[in-house]
């Protein structure tokens, strides 16, 4: 059956407003991508020191998930996640000094206050306040357990006092364990753990541990059908928001009664790209320049990237146009190689697993600068990847610029050099349809090119679902077999990742049904379906959570 694009799909892929006007950019300079400035992360610099974990260094909050395949065949209450930590300070000390090292006592012993209420209760809405993240305290153990304390044990015991000898800057380790006994797998439980100084009872320190006790059956089962791609607007969002989600993809047989084969359960994204950094004319060089923002989740990668890409997902720089009339498609030799420099600098520098150009907004035809030409967007992608062979490269048609890849430049086919291409949020471009008006990027197959960037109608206001669904035009959407462009290809990108808001409750779900609706449409006769869903943590599941909590 030839395979169609529908008007529905054109109106879910609205714009993006506009990236570029919200924040003043912070200049890099090659080859100093830093600006002058520490790269160390707030837990680093200006303080007493830090509780440092072996599983995520350097970061504040800590999120394991107790129950992983490599404890399978213990009994329940034996479930438990391991991990160590040592106090760090900011320079040696001039003293011996000995630290306690515990959970918060009126929060590990569920203690009540004067007004009724508890420790446990005030401390895990103090933390929603101040991080965005959905937990629960002492008070949501299973009461036979007395209190959160019963399930950390350090080095065994309840808690333990290390020495930090003059001179030195590092405690010795100490392990935590992490019982799952009394957890419940519905829920995300906060252990607040600290150091105190044992003469003066100050405190020198705290790290919060995210503990999700998970259910066996939440195990990675199959392969997942496709890449995933996301990403994360770091002027709204804590990018942690992107290893929250899981989806399951089910093949349905009623052909004999009803058989069901799981395809897939597992992580839903493979990829996320975070903006924004914007390439800018400076004194007549390209520069690499980020948004506030953008600079601050790079600064403190350690807290807001790290923790994922120890989980297998890859994290890339979206680089966009920055308005100065400077571009991917217009720049020089010599403009194109110190480009490159900073790029590959500032990967590097924030152990990035690559860079996503995105050629929009950089303003074209401004007085003073050079028009577009054939062959430097071409030579841009070459020489990112030959400086970073080893680092993810994609690309969003925007076809604005990129019209000119569907043939070899200057002797390179950008197919050679791209990871991943995939339309822009404005367009649906499926240049590999039989009856195909464009043509495909130059050595691009068809499975490494997402057709569309999908948004999710949670994201619309009410006015513009409403003019959506009165369009009549539209009846074709509630026949999802006849929408196939997606069936060729293994990549399926997103926008944005939104929060939950008040009226939109769907928190960014609908656009990978979609997906998979289209990528396993079923038979005709309707004896085999595909069913799909995406599930979420209790941490996301509010209103606001993992908005930006800078």
């Amino acid at each position: 059956m030839m395979k169609r694009i529908i008007p529905y799909m054109c109106a879910v892929t609205m714009l993006l407003r506009v990236f570029t006007a919200c924040q003043e950019d912070a200049v890099l300079i090659n080859p100093d991508v830093t600006h002058g400035k520490s790269t160390e992360g707030i837990e680093t610099v200006d303080s007493r020191g830090y509780l440092n974990s072996e599983a995520c260094p350097e970061s504040k909050i800590v999120q394991l998930k107790i129950g992983d395949p490599d404890l399978e065949g213990r009994v329940e209450t034996d479930l438990g996640k391991k991990d160590a930590l040592c106090f760090v300070l900011p320079k040696p000390a001039e003293r011996d000094i000995t630290l306690k090292i515990a959970m918060e006592e009126t929060y590990a012993k569920n203690e009540k206050m004067e007004d009724g209420g508890t420790y446990p209760s005030l401390i895990t809405s103090e933390f929603r306040k101040a991080y965005n993240m959905k937990v629960v305290g002492s008070e949501y153990a299973i009461p036979e357990s007395g209190g959160l304390g019963y399930n950390l044990l350090i080095n065994g015991s309840r808690e333990i006092n290390v020495t930090i000898q003059a001179g030195e800057r590092r405690s010795e380790k100490v392990e935590l364990l992490f019982k799952r006994e009394y957890l419940r797998h519905d829920f995300v439980y906060l252990f607040p753990i600290q150091a105190t100084d044992v003469e003066t009872g100050e405190l020198f320190g705290e790290i919060y541990y995210l503990i999700h006790p998970v259910e066996e059956k939440m195990k990675v089962i199959g392969e997942k059908p496709g890449v995933v791609i996301a990403y994360v607007d770091t002027e709204v969002m804590n990018p942690l928001i992107a290893e929250q989600f899981t989806i399951s993809v089910d093949i349905n047989d009623f052909s004999s009664g009803f058989e069901q084969r799981t395809l897939y359960k597992g992580p839903l994204l493979d990829i996320l790209n975070v903006r924004t950094a914007f390439l800018k004319e400076i004194e007549g060089r390209a520069r690499l320049t980020y948004t506030t923002d953008m600079e601050y989740v790079l600064k403190n990668r350690a807290r807001y990237l790290r923790p994922m890409q120890k989980n297998g997902l890859k994290v890339c720089l979206a680089i966009m146009g920055g308005g100065t009339g400077l571009g991917f498609a217009n720049l020089t030799d010599m403009q194109i190689n110190d480009f490159v420099a900073q790029v590959q600098t500032a990967v590097d520098l924030y152990e990035l697993d690559g860079v996503n150009l995105w050629d929009e907004g950089a303003g074209y035809g401004k007085g003073g600068m050079s028009p577009t030409n054939s062959t430097s967007y071409a030579k841009l992608i070459k020489a990112l990847k030959t400086a970073m062979p080893g680092k993810l490269l994609t690309m969003v048609d925007t076809r604005e610029t990129t019209e000119a890849l569907c043939d070899e430049q200057a002797g390179i086919r950008v197919g050679d050099y791209l990871d991943y291409a995939w339309s822009s949020l404005g367009d649906i471009l499926a240049p590999y349809e039989p009856d195909a008006a464009i043509r495909p990027l130059a050595g691009v197959p068809e499975k490494k090119y997402g057709t569309i960037f999908l948004q999710d109608l949670e994201t619309l206001s009410m006015d513009e679902q409403n003019k959506l669904f009165e369009n009549a035009t539209l009846a074709p959407f509630m026949n999802m077999e006849r929408f196939t462009p997606l069936s060729g290809t293994d990549v399926v990108v997103g926008a944005d990742i939104p929060y939950m808001d008040y009226g939109k409750e769907g928190v960014w779900a609908e656009p990978w049904l979609i997906w998979i609706m289209c990528k396993y449409p079923g038979s005709e006769d309707g004896s085999i379906s595909t069913s799909a869903q995406t599930e979420t943590p209790y941490s996301v599941r509010d209103y606001y959570m993992f908005r930006k909590d800078w």
